[in-house]
């Protein structure tokens, strides 16, 4: 009688978007969607100043410096929560969607 009740909360957590935070990731997944997305943007800055000017490093430590600014969060913070996400392809995958629909959405609007 208890599994199907655990099985039934179970579908209801996941059905409500409920996510148990990852015990490893410093920032929760808000923050980790915003701080992805910024850096997806920054790269695609950075390539083109990239094929332009020719020198990477220094144009993306000023990017990625502004971004963790920008976000109040450190680059350890950043980088940490990526790894715990990595460990856990299906999340993973699940904040890319988020990032990629974001994104989406982003582009849709300047279109306008």
């Amino acid at each position: 009688m208890m599994r199907p009740l655990f099985l039934a909360i179970g579908m209801l957590f996941a059905a409500c978007g409920g996510e148990e935070p990852l015990p490893d990731a410093p920032l929760d997944r808000a923050t980790f969607e915003r701080v992805l997305t910024g850096a997806l943007i920054a790269e695609a800055r950075i390539g083109l100043q990239v094929s332009l000017e020719g020198r990477r490093d220094s144009i993306a430590n000023g990017y990625y410096r502004e971004l963790y600014r920008k976000q109040g969060v450190s680059e350890a913070d950043f980088k940490a929560t990526y790894e715990a996400y990595l460990a856990q392809p299906e999340r993973l995958k699940a904040v890319y969607q988020d990032v990629l629909d974001d994104l989406q959405h982003q582009a849709d609007t300047l279109r306008r």
